[in-house]
């Protein structure tokens, strides 16, 4: 498979847009619902996943209203941080997803340099191969009425939506 080429003008416009939707969802999404989504954080591996519905249901809403605040390509997520508890190590699990499936992930996932960013509350950015195609994530601190960071929304899309699209749900 050719590698494709995406512009820096691209990479900008598509990077510019991403922050907005993720600095809308670090002030609106709901901190105070997230922080108490899980029951149980240590529960939430493989394929045992219980969270308290109606925060789910509350979060995920505000995840599609996120999705139509720009034109184009891209989709949204939470993140809460755990610790792994098979090997202690730290790592995140996705907490809500936008898009019925967007990504394989099971149990802890590990922690990049810029979801890391955004942990400690500020904004991170980083470019990933999704099936040969380059994806742009976002991400930005969810804060709870305290201003603790809770959790991480990432927006993300395709650089090149022509090749593949990860929104999903376009609608």
């Amino acid at each position: 498979m050719a590698k494709v080429r995406v512009t820096a003008k691209t990479r900008r416009e598509v990077e510019a847009r991403l922050a907005r939707i993720a600095r809308a969802g670090g002030i609106f999404l709901d901190g105070e619902a997230l922080r108490e989504l899980f029951p149980d954080p240590s529960i939430n591996t493989g394929d045992d996943y219980r969270v308290d519905d109606d925060r789910f249901v509350a979060l995920k809403k505000g995840l599609f209203k996120l999705k139509r605040l720009e034109e184009g390509d891209a989709s949204a997520q939470i993140w809460r941080r755990f610790e792994n508890p098979k090997t202690g190590e730290p790592g995140a699990t996705l907490a809500v997803p936008v898009d019925p499936h967007p990504h394989e992930v099971k149990g802890v996932h590990p922690v990049s340099e810029a979801m890391n960013a955004a942990f400690g509350g500020g904004t991170g950015v980083e470019e990933q191969l999704f099936r040969g195609v380059p994806i742009l994530s976002v991400y930005a601190p969810v804060r709870d009425s305290f201003e603790d960071v809770v959790g991480v929304v990432e927006a993300y899309a395709s650089l090149a939506p022509d090749r593949l699209r990860v929104d999903s749900l376009d609608y």
